[in-house]
């Protein structure tokens, strides 16, 4: 109600504004927002499709380095995650091979890989067996300390993954599934990349008849914009995301529940996790011009400031990929410190109007 009664005291068209448009004009005018917007999104969708490979690569990357984390935690001391990987892959492919063949591998391998990698078969037998007669048959093969630290440690029952950096730990079940990705990939992207320009051309439509300062007001925020929206991305990418994907890595190891994702869905949950920071980082682009247009107050924002809380507690319940407080609290905390800043800055603003008022009334007296 406080809004609506702000919005109620705007000025009336001046001479400055020129003519007032009728309610076709306003469609019309909409209309060939909405299209410029459109245009907008397309241009950056074909440009990011180009460069569907290179992004894929980015957004996979969390999940990869989670894996790699979790059969880290798994191996002995002096173990190497990444050695183990390449041991495991290279015993699957040795009994493929010729024996000239199988001699350029191992020439390829470190001495610690090849000593892994002869390690697999032992560990592979020994898990067919009981625990003691396991243990027996290790004990009877000589089997090096570091294989037996391996068959307790449990590490060499994860399955094999594929080299870090490649996307293929995550299967297309359909024909044309990867081609369909790309295509909603390439418009989460599209969206994230072309947001400020959007944000602009939405502006233009709903803030019309600007004055000159007010003009500078809105370029002002459509460049603080753009960077806080970046600001929003990277804090999901860096700090959310690794955090939401280990509460449900966990929770699936907990269950016994093998993580398998799937890369359509895992894709279409970190782009749309992004974006949604991505926005929530722009609140105070909303809030401060309204703060420098008189609708909104300090003293206003002060009084609120409980139901704010309350607004962004109740928008991460909503929004928070992942059940757990605290990535709840992640979600929420940003969204408050914002509001605070916009306080502050509303605090900042009403004090410089009252300046000049009171300069006024010195020179008056």
């Amino acid at each position: 109600m406080f809004l609506l009664r702000q919005l109620l005291k705007l000025r009336p068209p001046t001479a400055h504004d020129g003519a007032e448009m009728t309610l076709l004009d306003h469609l019309e005018e909409f209309r060939r927002t909405l299209l410029a917007m459109l245009a907008c999104l397309l241009v950056a969708m074909v440009l990011c499709f180009s460069f569907t490979p290179q992004v894929m690569a980015v957004l996979t990357r969390p999940v990869q380095d989670l894996r790699l984390g979790y059969e880290s935690t798994l191996l002995p001391d002096g173990v190497d995650a990444a050695d183990w990987r390449t041991a495991r892959r290279a015993a699957q492919a040795r009994p493929m091979l010729a024996a000239a063949d199988r001699a350029a591998l191992d020439a390829a391998l470190t001495l610690r890989q090849r000593e892994l990698a002869d390690a697999v078969p032992l560990l592979a037998a020994a898990r067919a067996l009981p625990e003691q007669a396991a243990e027996r048959y290790l004990a009877a093969r000589h089997a090096a300390p570091v294989v037996q630290e391996l068959y307790r440690s449990g590490a060499a029952t994860a399955p094999v993954e594929p080299a870090p950096g490649s996307s293929d730990l995550m299967g297309a079940f359909q024909p044309g599934e990867a081609f369909m990705l790309s295509l909603s990939l390439s418009f989460f992207c599209g969206l994230i990349v072309s947001f400020p320009v959007m944000m602009y051309f939405l502006l233009r439509f709903v803030v019309p008849g600007l004055l000159e300062h007010e003009r500078r007001l809105v370029y002002k925020s459509l460049c603080w914009g753009f960077l806080l929206f970046l600001a929003g991305c990277a804090f999901a990418y860096f700090l959310v995301l690794p955090r939401v994907l280990s509460f449900f890595f966990n929770y699936s190891q907990e269950m016994g529940i093998s993580n398998d994702w799937r890369i359509g869905y895992y894709l279409t949950f970190t782009a749309k996790l992004i974006l949604v920071f991505g926005v929530i980082f722009e609140l105070p682009v909303i809030v401060i011009p309204l703060i420098k247009l008189g609708l909104l107050t300090y003293g206003f924002m002060k009084r609120t400031r409980a139901y704010a809380l309350v607004g962004c507690l109740s928008v991460a319940l909503v929004l928070a990929p992942a059940p757990d407080p605290g990535t709840m609290l992640i979600m929420a905390l940003p969204m408050y410190l914002l509001y605070e800043i916009c306080i502050l800055f509303a605090r900042r603003a009403e004090h410089q109007r009252q300046q000049p008022c009171q300069s006024g009334d010195r020179v008056v007296e």
